[in-house]
Parts: C-alpha cells; sequence; structure tokens
C-alpha cells in the first residue's frame, strides 16, 4: 500500500485559519467525520489491528497521523457528548521518551464550553480553574491510549529526525446493543475511562 501523506492538517479548523504552525501530515483511510455511518475497513492491515484493539464501540472513521520535527496539534476535543471515543495507536519502531512527539491530556476546564460539559466533575463551573496536563504518554510502538473524545488533548512535537505514526480510531457506543458493555461517563468525562496507555 502507498502511503500519500497529505500536508498541512490541524487539529482544528481554528487552529488551521490561526496558523501557528506548520501543520502535520495525515492520510484519511475510511469513515467519516460529519456521518455517523457504518463501514468497513479497507485496508487488512488495519483491520487486523482493529479487531484486536476495538473496545466494543463503531467506528466512525480512521486515518494515520504523521508528525516531524516542529510539527505538533494544538490542544483539541474530538468529541462532545458522552458516547464519542478515541482509540490511538503508535506504529514507529524504535521510538524513545527522548524523540518527543508525546500525547498529554488536560484538564477539561480550558474554555466555559468544557467547564459546563465537565459539572459534574472537580473542573466544573463552580470547580477548580487550575489547567494542567493529567497525563501525558510517548509514542512507544504499539502503545495503545483510549479516550473519551470529551478530554482536551495534544499530541507534542517530534524531537528528533524520526517520523511519528499514529493510527487513529473514532467511534461511538451510541446505538449499541444493550448486551454490549458500554461505558457511562453522561456524568464525568474520567469516570470509566482509561486513558492510561495499553502496551
Amino acid at each position: 500500500m502507498k502511503l500519500d501523506w497529505q500536508d498541512g492538517w490541524y487539529s482544528s479548523e481554528e487552529m488551521k485559519a490561526e496558523a501557528k504552525t506548520s501543520g502535520y501530515k495525515h492520510i484519511h483511510l475510511g469513515g467519516n467525520d460529519t456521518k455517523r455511518e457504518e463501514y468497513e475497513i479497507e485496508q487488512d492491515w488495519v483491520k487486523e489491528i482493529w479487531d484486536k484493539v476495538n473496545p466494543g464501540m463503531k467506528l466512525l472513521r480512521h486515518y494515520l497521523n504523521g508528525h516531524n520535527k516542529h510539527q505538533s496539534g494544538g490542544i483539541h476535543l474530538d468529541g462532545w457528548t458522552a458516547n464519542q471515543y478515541t482509540v490511538i495507536v503508535y506504529l514507529t519502531p524504535d521510538w524513545q521518551p527522548e524523540d518527543g512527539g508525546s500525547i498529554e491530556f488536560w484538564t477539561p476546564n480550558l474554555t466555559d464550553e468544557q467547564r459546563a460539559m465537565a459539572i459534574k466533575t472537580p473542573y466544573g463551573l463552580t470547580g477548580s480553574d487550575a489547567k494542567n496536563i493529567v497525563k501525558s504518554y510517548w509514542p512507544r510502538a504499539g502503545r495503545v491510549v483510549l479516550f473519551d473524545g470529551r478530554i482536551p488533548h495534544v499530541a507534542r512535537s517530534v524531537e528528533t529526525d524520526k517520523f511519528r505514526v499514529s493510527l487513529v480510531f473514532k467511534g461511538t457506543t451510541e446505538g449499541m446493543k444493550e448486551e454490549e458493555p458500554v461505558r457511562d461517563t453522561s456524568k464525568d468525562p474520567f469516570k470509566g475511562t482509561s486513558i492510561e496507555g495499553k502496551d
């Protein structure tokens, strides 16, 4: 499979308009951000990975992100409702912590909208306004990170000449059958959600 990387991707339209960085590289592999339609993964190697890491959600979209030195994302959310999740699988071999490119998870109080959404957490409208990094993971090859799409996060810049590749799956538990396990995070975006890396 030939990988045709597209340059100049950003974490949000606002970040693209501001263009504080050169953006990063991206390959769309399947699905859609605006339509919630089920689809089949076309790439055999991606399907094999998805079958191993699927936490029990309906897949909406998947893609590859690539970061070189000085290509950082911006702090953003992947979703605004309790049923949206992101799974990231890091693919670059021989990655070391000093290579950079870590993912950071932030307190959900960066904007008034986030604080309203986090009303039942210590960061809600009447809670702490102290902003902080809650968790951070370096992109060791094979590491799998699953998180609630409402948690603010950012992929930091690579510090060496290596090229960091991550396979990203975005999905939902909306419409799942009752007998399938579903995490209820409607009142607390951190409750029942693992943002802990799986090796």
